[in-house]
């Protein structure tokens, strides 16, 4: 029996090396689109539980957290003119100072924990963080199942994103103008900085607890034209009170509902 060419031989090894490199970029297209299938926001919002909300709320490409420290300074080293060791220490002194170092550290990583403040900011203008609003309530019974479209509040004339925190009085000394003054949105690729054209301070019904702030700015500018061009990648949200900053990035291209991009 002849044996193949070598001409030949190459190209059956070609072919079947072709076969299999389009099975394994269709098996990675296929694991790829179960792993974005499982994000609640690629499917119906009538069809969330109270884990996908939750998710949406705290853990999605429109909501991200950021801490920082309530203080610069924790005051955690001895006071100027503190007695010290007299003379040379010996192993047990060492070991006393050891154990006292270790014993700072511990108060130190406490103070540390108790004076980080968490925050969090939501871009609450998407179509899925109004829909997470309205199917937490159903969830909570307090709005009908039946009633839930009607409830959905309509796309917003601009781009709102609310800060949220667990001590929202590192605030309580802030103006709405002053906040407005010192906040923007700024394109990663295009470094265009957008500033806020409005702050809401959403206090609760005592009109002394803050609850949320709530950012505004604008989706086009005087000519009509979007702020954000359509291949804009990354939109930094910056804003400061006082000796308090909040920065956070938003990746517009995770920002993906089954409707498209969802700002």
């Amino acid at each position: 029996m002849r044996e193949p060419s070598t001409g030949v031989v190459w190209q059956r090894q070609s072919e079947a090396r072709k076969v299999a490199r389009e099975l394994l970029v269709a098996a990675t297209a296929f694991v790829a689109i179960n792993v974005w299938a499982s994000d609640p926001w690629q499917k119906s919002y009538k069809q969330w539980d109270a884990t996908d909300v939750r998710r949406i709320l705290n853990d999605s490409p429109w909501s991200k957290a950021v801490e920082i420290e309530r203080k610069e300074k924790h005051g955690l080293e001895a006071p100027e003119g503190a007695p010290k060791f007299a003379g040379a220490p010996g192993a047990d002194e060492e070991d006393e100072k050891e154990e006292k170092d270790d014993d700072n550290r511990g108060r130190g990583e406490k103070a540390r924990k108790k004076d980080e403040v968490k925050f969090r900011v939501r871009w609450v203008s998407s179509r899925t963080l109004r829909e997470a609003s309205v199917r937490g309530q159903v969830l909570q019974g307090r709005i009908a199942e039946a009633d839930e479209d009607r409830n959905l509040p309509p796309a917003a004339d601009d781009y709102e994103l609310a800060l949220v925190g667990t001590d929202m009085s590192l605030f309580s000394s802030a103006d709405e103008s002053t906040l407005r003054d010192k906040t923007y949105l700024i394109a990663k690729k295009s470094k265009k900085r957008i500033p806020a054209v409005q702050v809401e301070i959403v206090r609760a019904s005592d009109g002394k607890r803050i609850n949320a702030i709530v950012f505004h700015f604008p989706k086009k500018n005087p000519s009509g034209q979007s702020v954000v061009s359509a291949d804009e990648e990354e939109l930094k949200f910056a804003s400061r009170a006082g000796n308090v900053e909040i920065k956070v990035s938003f990746d517009l291209q995770k920002m993906v509902d089954q409707q498209g991009m969802d700002l």
